[in-house]
């Protein structure tokens, strides 16, 4: 049973100035152009323009129940107004293709444009709320490109900062461990990052070392068998020879030197177009139709190549060929050799050789050329430049070779020398990367440079 009597009460007429307000709001809601939207902008907007009377609460009541009973959120200035047909066909490929974040952006563009709250695109497709308004606002202000994904490009500040640092780490790699105070025999990836710290003032991670690396053609394991020189005055002879080249006169001509070799005639493996079903093998230990080394010569400035065969390595043919070279540059005024520190090149028979050769009295009466000698630092073939080219002659002719004799594997040699020698006649430059060099590395001396192809093995 009811105690309480019903209280009728009359319902009050709307006032004139909430018409007013309730006639303006859409107007208010159509020109707001912030991000999202909401009472608070709307009454800024409503108060700077001296639109009305009513006070800030009053503003947000009326504002917000209005806003809810016409289903306006606070994303309606955000909402994709517009799509074009071409827009259109390219959005609908995005949303059937297998490229995550071009059906993100498709979904979140087509079903804004039909009303859908960004607030459940977010949910929909995974995203920030923040991420999708930047999408729609992209869209709305520079349509279609402004959100295509476009192609990462490294600034060539950053390239040039990547090489120095890769530069860096390679000098380090060149020198033991120990010449930082670390006794150990080889590297590892801690102390690397610890030294590179201690000489160049900035981090390295672990990661970058090893993508640096990886970069180059090695490993740590390769590193550690032919990388790493032992010599304690790698840094004062490497600073000697760099200093040689890069004062050269220009009559001088610098000699990168060294021996290929022994070289054994058989069938050798490599990689060649086989059928399918098709799998060439060689014996494991086949027997040598022969021998040979190739002593040769690579003159840095011309790029051209000097050399010959011997059965061996000794001082005598290291003589043979400085005979060649006086031979073939008798107007040169110095000859720069450089080569590793293997006991033939240092022997005391080629050095009073050599002194002989530089004496006054020789020298006026052969009008022959000064002879200097700039030895590489020991166990630092990766500094030899003639390197590269061996590995790129390897390459060309050695491997998945079958010659019949000593004397065919010559004619190749020969060959591909001559064809070498020729193009860089005409077409003069030290770069490595060309059709008759095939260098796999780049024949210029470099303190960080590996000239040795990390694949071929003497």
């Amino acid at each position: 049973m009811n105690f309480y009597f019903q209280v009728h009460r009359k319902k009050e007429k709307p006032s004139v100035a909430y018409l007013g307000l309730v006639e303006l709001l859409p107007k208010l809601v159509a020109e707001d152009r912030h991000k999202r939207l909401t009472a608070s902008k709307l009454w800024q907007r409503y108060k700077a323009d001296g639109l009305g009377t009513y006070s800030e609460s009053q503003f947000h009541s009326i504002c917000g129940k209005w806003l809810k009973d016409n289903s306006v959120n606070q994303f309606v200035s955000s909402r994709v107004q517009f799509i074009s047909a071409e827009d259109l066909k390219i959005f609908s490929i995005w949303r059937n293709a297998t490229d995550h974040r071009q059906w993100q952006k498709a979904v979140v563009i087509m079903d804004s444009f039909r009303g859908t709250s960004l607030f459940d695109l977010a949910a929909k497709v995974e995203a920030t709320i923040e991420a999708v308004e930047n999408w729609v606002m992209r869209y709305k202000k520079g349509g279609i490109a402004a959100i295509e994904r476009k192609p990462w490009t490294l600034q060539e500040k950053g390239i040039l900062r990547i090489q120095e640092r890769t530069d860096n780490l390679m000098k380090l790699i060149h020198q033991t461990p120990k010449l930082h105070g670390i006794e150990r025999t080889s590297w590892k990836t801690d102390d690397l990052s610890a030294v590179y710290f201690q000489v160049y003032g900035s981090k390295m991670s672990r990661t970058t070392i090893l993508k640096y690396l990886a970069n180059q053609g090695f490993n740590f394991r390769k590193a550690r068998e032919v990388l790493t020189s032992p010599d304690k005055n790698f840094e004062e002879k490497l600073t000697k020879v760099i200093g040689i080249v890069s004062t050269l006169g220009p009559n001088d001509k610098f000699f990168s030197i060294d021996e290929l070799g022994p070289v054994g005639i058989r069938l050798k493996g490599g990689w060649s177009y086989q059928q399918h079903d098709e799998l060439k093998t060689i014996p494991a230990h086949a027997k040598a139709k022969g021998y040979l080394v190739c002593n040769a010569a690579l003159e840095l400035a011309t790029n051209q190549i000097t050399h010959f065969y011997s059965a061996s390595k000794n001082t005598d043919e290291m003589i043979k060929l400085l005979d060649m070279l006086l031979v073939q540059y008798p107007d040169a005024d110095k000859l720069w050799l450089s080569w590793d520190a293997a006991s033939w090149h240092a022997s005391k028979k080629l050095k009073n050789y050599i002194e002989d050769l530089n004496m006054t009295a020789y020298r006026e009466l052969h009008k022959s050329p000064w002879i200097g000698l700039s030895p590489l630092p020991s166990s630092a073939q990766f500094l030899n430049v003639i390197e590269s080219v061996f590995s790129g002659l390897a390459k060309s002719v050695l491997h998945h070779s079958d010659y019949e004799n000593v004397d065919e594997c010559k004619l190749a040699i020969d060959g591909y020398f001559k064809q070498r020698n020729d193009y860089y006649v005409k077409n003069p430059k030290r770069a490595g990367k060309k059709i008759w060099g095939k260098e796999l590395v780049e024949p210029v001396f470099n303190a960080s440079n590996n000239c040795k192809d990390p694949r071929v093995r003497s």
